[in-house]
């Protein structure tokens, strides 16, 4: 590779960022594009910029996408919640390898013992089928989340909170005049355990089925608006003080603004529901949020390929 190889590697990804500056202030093209992105030793930085780049989720809900080949997606949010001084944040980290897998870490949405959505770890792949990409074809995934426990300590007790999940997603482009929009859904299986120790000891473990669904609407060259609702494992005791484990609501609702092919910028509004069996019903609404964040695409591949000829097509 050459000791030359890391500075022009770094060379290249501060002019791609020049250049995607640059574009964003010339109004450039929508995030999607009909083009992949090039891996070639004579492509420009300004093609490389260009993408097209496809996001692995809406706000919280996995979506049949992949992020594509040689292409790393960071994606970060934070929320300021209701309780004063309360701030929650969740993440997903994905790295494509070929045009239907990639790999990735994110936090899977969960309800905590205390009644916030405290996003949990969870490590994974997820495969897309190669079904043809036409508008009557819907798109579909299946990616297996294994869960890292999630710790902390609240007076003399402490509190481990783990959920592993299965996932089965798709993603089906409207026609006709419909065109703009796009319907996700999906049913996620999970495995949730809550283990309690210190002054409380017990533990409970429990299989979910939890469906999900969002719609994704174009408003504008470089928005759209997003809406998803879908059920999230829901940590709790009961009155006797004993672990236990039921299933909440988790919705929410606002608009991603793409500043550039390569990033975005979410802004949301999310409601949680913590039991979605209780017979108050919306009534039971114990959180709400406001929430924002944005992702990064880094193709990696192709700034591999243009400095040192690496990763090339």
């Amino acid at each position: 590779m050459g000791t030359g190889s890391p500075v022009r590697f770094a060379l290249g990804a501060l002019a791609l960022g020049a250049l995607a500056a640059r574009a964003a202030a010339a109004d450039e093209p929508p995030a999607v594009a009909d083009t992949e992105r090039p891996r070639r030793r004579d492509a420009t930085w300004l093609e490389i910029a260009r993408g097209p780049y496809h996001s692995s989720r809406l706000f919280a809900t996995p979506v049949a996408d992949t992020v594509g080949p040689y292409v790393l997606a960071v994606s970060w949010d934070g929320s300021l919640l209701k309780e004063p001084g309360v701030l929650s944040s969740a993440g997903v980290v994905a790295i494509g390898f070929g045009d239907i897998a990639q790999l990735e870490y994110r936090h899977t949405s969960a309800i905590s013992l205390d009644e916030l959505s405290a996003p949990l770890p969870a490590v994974g792949v997820q495969l897309e089928a190669p079904l043809p990409d036409r508008p009557n074809w819907p798109a579909v995934a299946l990616a297996f989340r294994l869960g890292v426990p999630r710790r902390e300590t609240r007076d003399a007790t402490t509190i481990e909170e783990t959920v592993t999940d299965l996932y089965l997603v798709a993603r089906q482009r409207l026609p006709g005049r419909l065109a703009a929009a796009t319907l996700h859904g999906g049913v996620r299986m999970s495995s949730a355990e809550l283990a309690l120790g210190g002054d409380a000891v017990g533990s409970v473990r429990r299989r979910l089925f939890l469906p999900a669904g969002g719609l994704a609407l174009e408003v504008g060259d470089q928005a759209v608006a997003i809406a998803e609702v879908g059920l999230a494992p829901s940590f709790d005791r009961d009155p006797a003080g004993a672990p236990t484990i039921g299933a909440g609501v988790i919705g929410r609702l606002g608009v991603r603004w793409f500043l550039h092919s390569a990033f975005s910028f979410d802004a949301s509004v999310g409601y949680q529901v913590d039991d979605a069996t209780s017979a108050a019903g919306v009534r039971s609404v114990v959180d709400w949020d406001i929430r924002l964040g944005g992702e990064l695409f880094v193709p990696w591949g192709a700034i591999a390929c243009r400095t040192a000829g690496l990763f090339c097509s």
